[in-house]
């Protein structure tokens, strides 16, 4: 067993990190500005690189809200065409102002575009905004930055974010080029909620040249960036937030894992994370160190663990701690009550603890009853078959 977590830790610190292209095809895939306003207009474009035909749906997310049943609309791709949705909003939504975001699913990956502009009889300006498939949002943990923020007499800059299914708190600390403080601040949003604000207003900054935003996801996940738009012209262009390696591989997964006490027993599990939260946890429990002083332990049972976890559960609040009860009353035993801290790093592996106190077990297991040595977790991810 102790040879299995080495293996499964191995792996998980060696896996190479994929390499993001500046498009990247995705089958849960946000456009996290969008917008409809005065001359300003949307287009948006979705590829099929795929050999088989593929249904797209695109969602669209209003800004400033939770979207947790947004207003959807399916089209069919051929393989190796694109769906081309000119001034997207009026054209397929019917709604002559608007502002939020795009979300386009599908069962196969796809890549998607698209481009916000002013139109000025027959000139046009603007920027672009890319399809950021979820795998890539900033997760639990991670921090993107955002670099070249100005808000001064030349420019202005505003700071966009799209939300993930489970919502995001986000902690941003605006910076200056040699690394000192100008402003911090804490932001959450609901799911699937779109966001977009002037970085001075938001942040209570005053005017600043050439800042960087670091923006650390506290919980769930988010696509941020910015738009930082030229005061005479009001050209825009788009400032994208960093991804960091460990964004490549999304968080979602099964983690096996090795439960370790200090004589060297050990006993596993598995960790299932969903949507970036915890949808269960499964293992089996024994603690060899909690001897009488003669060489043998108290309590030799084998518990399974993991009943009494009330999911779903935050990667913060287990990266804390999480407490919960199993009882074994119907085994004729008693309850054992756990308290387990896991950290999942880089998305691809874990360490942790687990510390345990028993209680109500008969005299014949008294042994069980009190509290056992604290043990030691470490895991790696499933590979994806």
């Amino acid at each position: 067993m102790r040879f299995l977590a080495y293996t499964l830790l191995c792996f998980a610190l060696f896996v190479p990190a994929a390499t993001a292209p500046a498009l990247t095809p995705g089958t849960d895939v946000l456009v996290p500005a969008a917008a409809r306003v005065s001359t300003w207009i949307t287009d948006l474009y979705i590829m099929n690189p795929g050999t088989e035909p593929v249904a797209v749906t695109v969602a669209w997310l209003i800004r400033g809200q939770g979207n947790s049943n947004p207003v959807d609309l399916t089209y069919n791709i051929g393989p190796g065409e694109t769906l081309t949705l000119p001034d997207v909003i009026l054209g397929e939504f019917g709604m002559n102002t608007a502002n939020g975001a795009f979300r386009v699913t599908a069962d196969t990956e796809v890549v998607v575009n698209s481009r916000i502009y002013s139109v000025d009889g027959g000139e046009t300006f603007g920027q672009g905004f890319e399809g950021t498939p979820m795998s890539l949002a900033t997760s639990v943990g991670e921090t993107s930055d955002i670099v070249g923020l100005s808000v001064n007499s030349q420019f202005r800059t505003n700071v966009y974010a799209c939300a993930g299914p489970s919502g995001a708190s986000l902690s941003m600390v605006l910076v200056a080029p040699d690394g000192a403080e100008i402003a911090t601040m804490t932001k959450t949003l609901q799911p699937w909620m779109p966001f977009l604000q002037r970085i001075d207003q938001l942040m209570n900054s005053g005017d600043f040249d050439d800042g960087t935003l670091r923006v650390t996801v506290m919980d769930g996940s988010v696509v941020v960036g910015a738009s930082k738009v030229d005061e005479i012209s009001s050209d825009p262009t788009t400032l994208e937030g960093s991804v960091s390696s460990s964004g490549m591989t999304e968080v979602n997964g099964i983690y096996q894992f090795a439960i370790y006490d200090s004589l060297s027993f050990s006993t596993g599990g598995n960790l299932v994370v969903e949507e970036g939260a915890v949808d269960a946890l499964d293992g089996t429990y024994t603690n060899w160190d909690k001897l009488n002083g003669t060489g043998e332990s108290e309590c030799t049972w084998l518990f399974l663990f993991g009943r009494g976890l009330a999911t779903p559960v935050s990667l913060e609040d287990l990266s804390d701690g999480v407490i919960f009860s199993d009882d074994h009353s119907n085994n004729g035993l008693g309850v054992m009550t756990y308290t387990v801290a896991i950290e999942i790093t880089d998305n691809l592996y874990l360490t942790g603890t687990i510390d345990a106190v028993g209680s109500d077990f008969p005299a014949e297991t008294d042994g069980c009853n009190g509290t056992f040595p604290q043990l030691t977790i470490y895991g790696g991810k499933m590979p994806v078959e």
